[in-house]
C-alpha cells in the first residue's frame, strides 16, 4: 500500500460516511409521510452537497504524486471534515419533529451551515497549490471564487431570492469543474 493509498482511504471513508448521512436523509424527508414542504434553497444546497462529495472523491485522484507529510495530511482532511459538518447541519434526521418545514430547518442552520460551508470552499481552492502546485487562478482554481462568494452570500442574507440564486450559482460554477474534469 502507498502512502497515497493510506491517505485516501480515510478521506474517502469521511467521504463515504457523509454521502450516506445525506442520502439516509433525504430518503428519510420522501418516505416519511408527512406533508413534506419543500424549500428551493435548501433543495439546492442538498444537491451541490451531493456534488461536492463526488468531485471532492474524484479530485483526490490528483493528489496521486504528491510527497505526504503529516501536515499536509491534516490539511488535506480538512475539507472532508467540512463537507461532512455541513451535511450534519442541513439534513434533518428521524429525530427532528419539526423537519417537515424545510424553509425552518433551512433558516436554523442557515448561518452555521454556511460558514462551514465556506470553509469547505476554501480549503478545495487552496489544496491542489498547496499539496501538488496546481495554480489556484487556473481553470478550476478560479471556480472557486464563486463558490466562496456563493457560501458568503448564504451567510450574510437571509432573503429568499439570494438564497435561491447564491447557491444557484455555485451548481452552475461546480458544473463547470466537473466538465472541465470530464474533458481535461
Amino acid at each position: 500500500m502507498s502512502l497515497f493509498d493510506f491517505v485516501t482511504v480515510m478521506i474517502s471513508m469521511i467521504l463515504a460516511l457523509s454521502l450516506g448521512q445525506l442520502l439516509t436523509g433525504v430518503t428519510f424527508l420522501i418516505k416519511t409521510g408527512r406533508d413534506i414542504r419543500w424549500h428551493l434553497p435548501h433543495v439546492l444546497w442538498l444537491v451541490i452537497l451531493g456534488l461536492f462529495h463526488v468531485n471532492h472523491w474524484w479530485s483526490l485522484w490528483d493528489f496521486r504524486a504528491a510527497e505526504w507529510t503529516y501536515v499536509s495530511f491534516m490539511y488535506v482532511l480538512i475539507a472532508p471534515v467540512m463537507v461532512a459538518f455541513s451535511v450534519g447541519l442541513l439534513v434533518p434526521d428521524s429525530s427532528d419533529s419539526a423537519s417537515n418545514d424545510q424553509s425552518a430547518q433551512f433558516a436554523r442552520v442557515r448561518r452555521p451551515f454556511a460558514a462551514v460551508t465556506f470553509c469547505y470552499a476554501l480549503a478545495m481552492w487552496f489544496d491542489g497549490p498547496l499539496i501538488v502546485g496546481q495554480d489556484p487562478l487556473g481553470a478550476i482554481g478560479l471556480l472557486h471564487l464563486p463558490m466562496v462568494a456563493a457560501t458568503a452570500v448564504t451567510f450574510a442574507t437571509p432573503g429568499r431570492i439570494a438564497n435561491i440564486v447564491a447557491p444557484g450559482v455555485l451548481l452552475a460554477a461546480l458544473c463547470c469543474v466537473v466538465v472541465i474534469r470530464i474533458l481535461g
